[in-house]
């Protein structure tokens, strides 16, 4: 192992414990939170805090290649997260949210 990040995913590999309560608890927060009375940069903020606490208790299974299969699976995570961004807005936001979906591609 050359790299630091190599040593890290192998540790990470190796004593990985998955909590799917936990998993399961934050992608209902993450789903159920809305704008409301946020700053758009505050709900932002609050959703990645949300999303990198997920990243950390799930098993990373991206490759490091640049296969396919990898940058799909990449494109899809950061479509998803946009997607739930866009839903998450105040109505005042609507028509720009749905011009956004219609953008291909979205991110």
């Amino acid at each position: 192992m050359d790299k630091v990040v190599d040593v890290w995913n192998d540790l990470k590999t190796r004593y990985f414990q998955g909590d799917l309560s936990r998993i399961s608890n934050l992608q209902m927060k993450a789903f159920s939170l809305n704008q409301g009375e946020l700053s758009i940069t505050y709900y932002f903020t609050k959703l990645k805090i949300i999303w990198d606490e997920l990243d950390n208790f799930k098993l990373n299974t991206i490759c490091d290649c640049s296969c396919s299969a990898s940058s799909t699976k990449s494109k899809r995570r950061t479509e998803d997260q946009a997607m739930q961004f866009l839903h998450g807005l105040n109505d005042q936001f609507h028509n720009i949210c749905s011009h956004v979906l219609l953008m291909e591609p979205i991110t």
